[in-house]
């Protein structure tokens, strides 16, 4: 594969994009030991507008595999309407303040494996977009970034869904959150069957969230929320760079139900204790639980 670069920033600004996959059935891209696509995001990164490295858009069963894919101008892999994909052995870098530079994101699609790939960015090193199912992340190693995230989803009052999002055998090491889930509020529609089982922490600054008031002041305020239910926490371990290394902070209306936490063990990165914050969050907790969720059986 070699090295594929970029072009000047100009020539290609009128797209969203730098290279696509469109409507494409049975495609495998391998790129070996070699294989790099170097977006040149530091033209762009002081720009309001920017642009994806690769998508793939309209496709079905599609694999790339083996490839690194570096400084994108904005998200490094977006997959997009699409089923059946499978990335593994990746390897996508940016640094941790370049803004926007997603690992791989995911939306509207089905099927979707990222697989044994290490992944650090100044955002989500895998993020989970609206009308997504069926989607596993398994063996990544993050950081730096923003974790492994569900959502956002109801931006400015949008119905959306997404379920049946299984994370699991993930590292996040120097992270800004690990594992998240993040609602606008005003949101509608659902998220549900979301697990996350067997996830190292390492100086993580917010291990465990979920936000139902990911909000700015132009989005639509205190009107319900996306409803969560059925998510489930098995065998996290790790540390915490601050004392909250638990975080569940659900809307009023109810909309956080059956969150299940099972063998959690998250100290501080440097001594001390940790804590769990929890506010309108239902359902239990079973075996060694660390910090004490105070919201939960």
């Amino acid at each position: 594969m070699g090295t594929i670069t970029a072009p000047p920033a100009r020539p290609w600004s009128e797209k969203n994009y730098w290279l696509m996959f469109y409507q494409v059935h049975g495609l495998t891209v391998t790129g070996g030991s070699t294989g790099l696509l170097d977006g040149r995001g530091g033209t762009w990164w002081g720009d309001k507008c920017k642009r994806h490295a690769l998508v793939v858009m309209n496709c079905a069963d599609v694999e790339l595999s083996q490839f690194s894919s570096k400084n994108s101008p904005q998200m490094h892999i977006a997959v997009c309407q699409s089923s059946k994909v499978h990335l593994t052995q990746l390897t996508i870098t940016a640094p941790w303040d370049s803004p926007n530079t997603d690992g791989v994101h995911v939306d509207r699609s089905q099927d979707v494996r990222v697989t044994r790939s290490t992944i650090g960015t100044g955002d989500d090193c895998v993020s989970i977009g609206p009308g997504s199912r069926f989607v596993t992340v398994d063996g990544i190693v993050c950081g730096p970034g923003h974790g492994v995230s569900v959502g956002s989803l109801g931006r400015k009052g949008a119905t959306e869904s997404v379920e049946y999002i299984d994370v699991k055998n993930v590292q996040f090491i120097n992270t800004a959150n690990g594992a998240r889930i993040k609602t606008w509020q005003g949101g509608k529609g659902y998220a549900k069957s979301i697990s996350f089982t067997d996830i190292k922490f390492t100086n993580v600054d917010h291990p465990v969230v979920i936000n139902q008031f990911y909000v700015d002041r132009h989005d639509v305020p205190n009107m319900g929320a996306v409803a969560l239910s059925n998510i489930t926490y098995t065998n996290l371990k790790g540390t915490s760079r601050y004392k909250t290394a638990v975080e569940f902070d659900c809307s009023e209306s109810g909309s956080c139900t059956n969150i299940h936490v099972n063998s959690v063990a998250i100290t501080a990165a440097y001594g001390g204790e940790t804590v769990a914050r929890c506010q309108n969050a239902q359902g239990d907790t079973s075996g060694y639980v660390y910090p004490k969720i105070p919201c939960l059986r």
